[in-house]
């Protein structure tokens, strides 16, 4: 039964957890100001533990796919999270015995990959879509609160993510 939701229902879950964040993001935005912009970024606990249930090849092939759906649902544009959720799984599978260790790896690997994942996402917007923006008010009104909400969010969830992912 272990096997079966490991490799079967595991990427499921992460699936719908795409949109469990979607919704939790719709519903934090009803109570801050128009101007911030935060995103419940869940998703990617789940992402830091698909390298330990599949290969490399396989975890990185879920991430192509992962990516096309986050570029759809939540950015609206092809090509941002496709190209750098493979990455992402990259660096996961490299590290992964060093990621997993413990709690408090598992939670700055999971702040960092927030961060880096909104910064490499502002960036490719700039050749991607050719968006120009202050890299300041990037950080200040969506890096920041995005960083506020998941801290917030691992700290009351911590128990039931990690009794669903590991």
């Amino acid at each position: 039964m272990k096997v079966l939701r490991k490799h079967y229902f595991f990427p499921i879950l992460l699936f719908l957890s795409l949109f469990v964040d979607g919704q939790i993001s719709f519903i934090v935005s009803r109570f801050i100001p128009s101007s911030f912009t935060s995103t419940s970024f869940l998703f990617f606990y789940g992402f830091m533990v698909l390298s330990l249930y599949f290969s490399e090849m396989a975890s990185i092939w879920w991430a192509i796919f992962f990516g096309f759906c986050f570029d759809v649902y939540f950015l609206h544009t092809l090509g941002i999270a496709f190209l750098l959720f493979p990455l992402l799984q990259l660096v996961y599978s490299h590290y992964n015995q060093i990621v997993l260790v413990n709690r408090l790896t598992r939670f700055f690997t999971f702040l960092l990959t927030i961060l880096a994942f909104q910064l490499l996402a502002s960036l490719l917007e700039i050749f991607i879509i050719g968006i120009h923006f202050n890299g300041i008010s990037v950080i200040v009104y969506e890096v920041a609160p995005s960083l506020l909400l998941n801290f917030l969010l691992y700290i009351g969830l911590q128990p039931l993510l990690e009794k669903v992912y590991l």
